[in-house]
């Protein structure tokens, strides 16, 4: 009976060896970069065209001032930007694997997409540094 066991056993396991994405219903489409623009704001190659992406599900301080958004801004909310978009720049190219899950294609033609370096959320990594908040409302950088 153990014997019978055993063998079952080892046929189970030797057909349930899968790859790590099996199983995995999502539809990630390999990107290279090109430049980042801001932290949440990518020039990506992708399926041979240049997109520009704008990351999904987190807000950025702001490089400069937009007067036209009457929204405030400060020195301070720059220089955290130029934090941001460094940060991004240095996992970017450290990546040895950058792909996108695409969510929608936005009114002014830019992708609005989940990023992933080397199967890590990119946004994520963002908001580890605390240079990225998940929210829907324009945060406050400035003190």
């Amino acid at each position: 009976m153990l014997g019978l066991f055993s063998m079952l056993l080892g046929i189970l396991l030797a057909t349930t060896g899968m790859s790590s994405s099996a199983g995995c219903p999502c539809n990630y489409t390999p990107a290279k970069l090109i430049e980042v623009i801001a932290a949440d704001t990518l020039l990506l190659q992708v399926a041979n065209v240049e997109e520009t992406v704008k990351v999904s599900g987190i807000r950025v301080p702001r490089l400069e001032s937009h007067r036209a958004s009457g929204k405030a801004w400060c020195e301070a909310e720059g220089e955290k930007a130029l934090q941001a978009r460094d940060h991004a720049r240095t996992l970017l190219m450290k990546a040895s694997e950058i792909s996108i899950n695409e969510t929608e294609r936005l009114a002014s033609g830019d992708l609005l997409a989940v990023v992933y370096i080397d199967n890590v959320s990119f946004g994520q990594e963002l908001l580890y540094k605390y240079l990225a908040v998940e929210t829907d409302d324009t945060p406050n950088w400035c003190p």
